[in-house]
C-alpha cells in the first residue's frame, strides 16, 4: 500500500526520519493510514510537516524527530484551553482514582450535564455521545420522534453517519439522499421552497456557521421563523463553533436559539466526549428512542467537561481568544501584504479562516509551501482550515507566529506567487470586519 500522493519528501528545513518511517508503516496496518481522514499528512505538506507528536504542551507540540512548534491545528479544534490544563487534568486525576466506567452510574454524569444546561441557551436537558458524527445522528432522529416526520433539510458537513452521507459516499444506500435535502447556505428563498414542497415532512431544518464570518444573526432567525411556520424543528451543529465564539456557540453569539444543537470538540479541552442538548419536550423523546451507547457514561471525559466549563466561566477565557485571535489575523494579514502575497485571513476570530486568492491550478502548491516554511520555522499551520487559537497562547506566540510568516510569504514571493488577487477582494470579507460587527451589533440576551 502506498500513499495517495507520490511526493519527494524534502528534509532540507526539517529532519522528520522518525515520523516518515511511522507512516510508512501505518499504510501497512491502517486502512488510509489514520483514523482521521484530515490528519493525513498528504492535506498537509508531506515529507516537509511533521506527522507524529511525541508530547504536548500548553500551545506547543513537539514530534517525535524532537522538533518544537507553536500548534495552531489544536487537535483540529478540541484543545481550547491548551494542551495538558492543569484544572482539566486534574479532575481526570481525580476520577482516575474512582473509575472510568462501571455498572451503575456516575455522578460526573449529573455534574456535565448540568455544567451544560446552565452555560448553554438551548439546553434544558443532554445526551452525550463520544464523537460529533454520532451526536447529529443522533439529534436526526430525536428530531423525527419528536415530530413524526421523516426528512430533514441540511447545510453543511454533519459527519460520517449514513444519514449524513448518502449522496456522497458510494458505499451509502442511495435511497437514504431523499431523506436529507441539502440547501445553500444562506439561501431563504431556497429553504422555503423545499419546505411548501415538502410540506408536513420536514422534521428539522440543520446547520451550521460558515466560518468566513458572511452569515450571522439574520440567516439563523429566518431559519428561526421559517422553521416555526412550518412545524419543523430548528437544529444547530455547534460542533467548531461551540466555545469558541462563545461559550454556548452561535445560539448565544447571534441570539437565535435553536431547538436542538450539537457540541463535541471544545467542551472538553481534548477528552473524547459530544453531545445534543435541546428543549426538554424535544429530547425527551430521546427516552423512548433506540439511542443509546456502552462508553456514554465514561467519566474522565465527563470530569473534563465540568471541569472545562468551570474554568470558561470563570477566567474569561471567551473574551481571550477573542482577543489573541485577531492580533493573528491582523498580523498575518500584514505579513502578506508587505510582500504582496493574495492571502487573506480573516472569519470568526478565535477560529480565523485563510485563502489564498490565486489560479486554481497554484493553490495546492501555496499552501504546500507556506505550510512547510511555517513548520520549518517552528508554527503548524492547517491548509485552508482553521486557527484554532487557546487559552494557552500569548502574545509572544503570536508574535513569533507572525514572524514565521513572514518568512514563509518571503518564499512565496520568491516563487512567483505575489500579485493582484485573483477574486475580487471586495467579495472576502476583511479581517475582523465580520466579528466587529456581530460583537457590536447582535451579541444575543446571553451574552456576557
Amino acid at each position: 500500500m502506498t500513499s495517495s500522493r507520490q511526493i519527494t519528501p524534502d528534509r532540507t528545513a526539517l529532519k522528520l526520519d522518525q515520523s516518515l518511517r511511522l507512516w510508512h508503516e501505518a499504510e501497512q496496518l491502517i486502512p488510509g493510514g489514520s483514523q482521521t481522514n484530515s490528519k493525513r499528512p498528504q492535506h498537509f505538506a508531506f515529507g516537509r510537516y511533521p506527522i507524529y507528536a511525541a508530547r504536548a504542551q500548553g500551545c506547543r507540540i513537539w514530534d517525535v524527530d524532537g522538533n518544537e512548534y507553536i500548534d495552531y491545528v489544536s487537535a483540529l479544534g478540541p484543545i481550547s484551553l491548551g494542551y495538558g490544563y492543569s484544572a482539566v487534568d486534574e479532575a481526570i486525576r481525580r476520577q482516575l482514582e474512582r473509575g472510568i466506567i462501571a455498572g451503575l452510574l456516575w455522578p460526573a454524569e449529573v455534574e456535565a450535564a448540568r455544567a451544560l444546561v446552565e452555560a448553554i441557551p438551548c439546553a434544558e436537558a443532554v445526551r452525550f455521545f463520544k464523537g460529533g458524527g454520532e451526536a447529529t445522528a443522533a439529534a436526526a432522529r430525536i428530531a423525527r420522534a419528536a415530530t413524526g416526520r421523516p426528512m430533514i433539510l441540511n447545510a453543511g458537513y454533519r459527519g460520517w453517519p449514513d444519514i449524513w452521507a448518502a449522496g456522497r459516499d458510494p458505499a451509502v444506500p442511495p435511497d437514504l439522499a431523499r431523506y436529507v435535502i441539502p440547501f445553500r447556505h444562506g439561501d431563504l428563498a431556497q429553504v422555503e421552497q423545499l419546505l411548501e414542497a415538502h410540506r408536513g415532512q420536514v422534521a428539522a431544518i440543520f446547520t451550521d456557521l460558515p466560518y468566513d464570518g458572511t452569515l450571522g444573526r439574520d440567516y439563523l432567525a429566518g431559519l428561526r421563523k421559517l422553521a416555526e411556520a412550518h412545524g419543523a424543528l430548528l437544529g444547530f451543529d455547534e460542533i467548531v463553533n461551540g466555545f469558541r465564539l462563545a461559550i454556548g456557540g452561535a445560539q448565544e453569539y447571534h441570539g437565535v436559539l435553536p431547538d436542538l444543537a450539537c457540541f463535541a470538540k471544545g467542551m472538553a479541552n481534548g477528552m473524547p466526549l459530544a453531545a445534543v442538548v435541546g428543549r426538554a419536550g424535544v429530547m425527551a423523546k430521546a427516552a423512548g428512542s433506540l439511542i443509546s451507547l456502552t462508553y456514554g457514561g465514561e467519566a474522565l471525559s465527563l470530569a473534563a467537561c465540568a471541569a472545562t466549563v468551570r474554568v470558561y466561566r470563570e477566567e474569561g477565557v471567551i473574551d481571550y481568544l477573542w482577543q489573541i485571535g485577531q492580533r493573528l489575523v491582523d498580523g498575518l494579514n500584514a505579513v502578506a501584504a508587505a510582500h504582496d502575497v493574495p492571502f487573506r485571513a480573516g472569519g470568526y476570530a478565535p477560529m480565523s479562516s485563510m485563502r489564498f486568492d490565486l489560479p486554481r491550478e497554484q493553490v495546492d502548491v501555496a499552501w504546500e509551501r507556506f505550510l512547510a516554511a511555517c513548520a520549518a520555522h517552528g508554527v503548524l499551520l492547517r491548509r485552508g482550515g482553521l486557527n484554532f487559537v487557546t487559552f494557552s497562547h500569548t502574545v509572544a506566540d503570536i508574535d513569533r507566529t507572525i514572524d514565521a510568516a513572514d518568512q514563509a510569504f518571503a518564499v512565496l514571493r520568491e516563487a512567483g506567487f505575489a500579485g493582484p488577487p485573483e477574486t475580487d477582494a471586495a467579495a472576502v470579507p476583511a479581517p475582523g470586519a465580520a466579528q466587529d460587527a456581530a460583537r457590536g451589533q447582535q451579541r444575543g440576551p446571553w451574552s456576557g
